[in-house]
């Protein structure tokens, strides 16, 4: 019998990446490609190429319907590719394109807010109706399910947990926001605590990151220690107040900084537990997501069966 499978596209500023994964969550094939160059027609006529080869060597597939995700602005009803600057993108009506060329329906998102809805069909959310997902890496973004459904807000702007203010009159943000946890937990702020608790210039030649500051602290350095409980106790102070207000019962870090999250995990519990209402119920469960990078993929996935 022929396999079902959806047709998974993840859109990144450098790469693009395309799978067939079935509907439990099986991966059929993989593959990943560079772009070439950034216009909008090159852009367009590299995924066609490359939706087209992949679709074409699995003829024992059949492919139910595809899903998309951008690192931009994406209209999901309307199924437009508003705009990602870098790339030259705007108002690209994807889904449609798509849709006429391979005579299959098509879905996008946002892939902050994809990443949000593979936690539910294939990752720690498949249980659970009230959850936080965010994503530490060189930004902090997030996104909220709540009630069974993802949760988009009045502009579309829900869950950006990076935007809460964790230290008054702190470090300045880009758009003149003071103390944000973007500024002081995302991969630069966390490189700038570790110098200001004593950490080095260098690491073995290079300026430290997030990487190679959590191989420090896996020694024992002190600073590293220091930058991680900070880390813990930043992250902590937001969701504390998030789950007073929307009483979630799971909160799921991605992104890389989620691959430190051992070390940074029992100052951020004791942070949520000491900053949250002591109700007679249990602080919500934070785990780092199972999915590693591919949360974005699978969410491209997961938009098609979101749709159902």
């Amino acid at each position: 019998a022929m396999k079902e499978a959806i047709l998974a596209v993840d859109i990144g500023g450098s790469k693009y990446i395309r799978r067939l994964i079935q509907p439990d969550g099986t991966l059929l094939a993989k593959d990943r490609k560079t772009w070439t160059e950034y216009t909008q027609p090159l852009v367009r006529s590299q995924l066609l190429e490359a939706i087209s080869d992949m679709l074409g060597a699995h003829p024992d597939v059949r492919v139910i319907s595809g899903g998309v995700t951008i690192p931009g602005l994406a209209d999901p009803q309307s199924g437009v590719w508003v705009s990602t600057e870098f790339m030259g993108i705007k108002d690209y009506p994807i889904a449609r394109d798509l849709e006429e060329v391979f005579g299959l329906p098509f879905y996008i998102e946002n892939d902050g807010r994809a990443c949000v809805l593979a936690e539910r069909y294939f990752g720690a959310g498949r249980d659970c109706d009230d959850y936080l997902y965010i994503t530490v890496s060189n930004g902090i973004g997030g996104g909220l399910f709540l009630n069974g459904k993802l949760h988009r807000g009045a502009a579309g702007n829900a869950g950006e947990i990076g935007q809460c203010v964790v230290v008054e009159n702190g470090r300045m943000s880009g758009d003149g926001t003071a103390g944000t946890l973007e500024m002081y937990a995302a991969a630069a702020g966390l490189a700038q605590n570790y110098l200001e608790a004593g950490g080095r210039r260098r690491i073995d030649g290079k300026e430290p990151d997030g990487a190679s500051i959590a191989a420090l602290a896996a020694e024992g350095d002190p600073a590293a220690l220091e930058t991680f409980r900070l880390e813990g106790y930043y992250l902590g102070k937001a969701i504390a107040t998030l789950h007073n207000v929307l009483d979630l019962k799971k909160v799921i870090l991605g992104g890389g900084l989620s691959l430190a999250f051992d070390l940074y995990r029992d100052t951020l519990l004791e942070t949520v537990y000491a900053q949250t209402y002591k109700r007679p119920y249990p602080s919500p469960e934070i785990l780092a997501t199972p999915l590693g990078y591919e949360g974005a993929l699978y969410g491209a996935a997961a938009l098609v069966l979101n749709r159902k």
